[in-house]
């Protein structure tokens, strides 16, 4: 009996000690899953998603043709615009063209002139460039600067001496250009013997710094200069001259 209780006590002893193994390992198991399923503890997610992966940057998608034809289409519009702007076109318009051509066409090959007045007793009298001595002594002289009489608009501003040099065409050429009077005419010709005829319309007196009698007046006009001795002093022959004596004449 004794013996057999003790055969029977040691199969009992093994059989416990297998189940507190068991036993163990089940509550090692549970133990681990708790650690494992706590706060900050997300193994699946990690497996997804590691520390320091980062999402990939998708890629541009890239725009049709149509589409940037629609964007770029004002901007072209817009450069022509401007363009024209900056550019205008250079072809002139007819009319344009035709009085270009016209004052080409009649334009003389130098700016050689003559001049006539019949009141004063003069005709073609030189009027060479320039308003020097040298220049006054072969006749009469054209102020540089100013207009010509085949260019529309212009002042053609003419210089000449009271008295003059004897011997030359100078002498005493503008003596008498206090004689003229409203209406009376005077012509000029080019060299290409083009003629533009004048009528006196305007007689001025005007200290030797007044240059606005040499400015354009909006018509194709003729002015005639000479020296007086003084205001109202026509006809005393210097030695003063202090005073210019302006004649002006538009085109008729």
């Amino acid at each position: 009996m004794r013996g057999l209780f003790r055969i029977g006590l040691g199969r009992v002893g093994l059989y416990a000690l297998g189940v507190l193994a068991l036993l163990a390992i089940g509550g090692f198991a549970v133990a681990g899953g708790g650690l494992l399923s706590g706060a900050n503890a997300q193994p699946a997610e990690r497996a997804i998603q590691p520390t320091g992966a980062k999402e990939a940057t998708p890629e541009p998608v890239a725009e049709t043709a149509a589409e940037t034809a629609d964007k770029t289409e004002p901007e072209n519009k817009a450069d022509q615009i401007e363009r024209a702007v900056k550019e205008p076109d250079p072809v002139p318009d007819a009319a344009s063209a035709s009085v270009s051509a016209s004052q080409t066409a009649s334009a003389p090959a130098d700016t050689m002139m003559y001049l006539s007045v019949p009141a004063m007793g003069i005709s073609d009298i030189p009027v060479v460039e320039g308003i020097t001595e040298a220049s006054l002594s072969q006749g009469a002289g054209h102020m540089p600067g100013t207009g010509y009489p085949w260019v529309p608009g212009s002042n053609t501003y003419i210089a000449g001496h009271r008295i003059g040099y004897p011997g030359t065409p100078s002498d005493h050429v503008f003596w008498n250009l206090p004689n003229l009077v409203q209406g009376d005419e005077i012509t000029l010709t080019d060299s290409n013997g083009t003629t533009y005829t004048y009528a006196v319309s305007q007689i001025l007196e005007v200290s030797p710094s007044d240059m606005s009698v040499t400015a354009p007046t909006g018509e194709d006009i003729v002015s005639l200069q000479t020296c007086i001795e003084d205001y109202g002093d026509y006809w005393t022959p210097g030695p003063d001259w202090l005073v210019r004596y302006v004649v002006q004449a538009e085109r008729v």
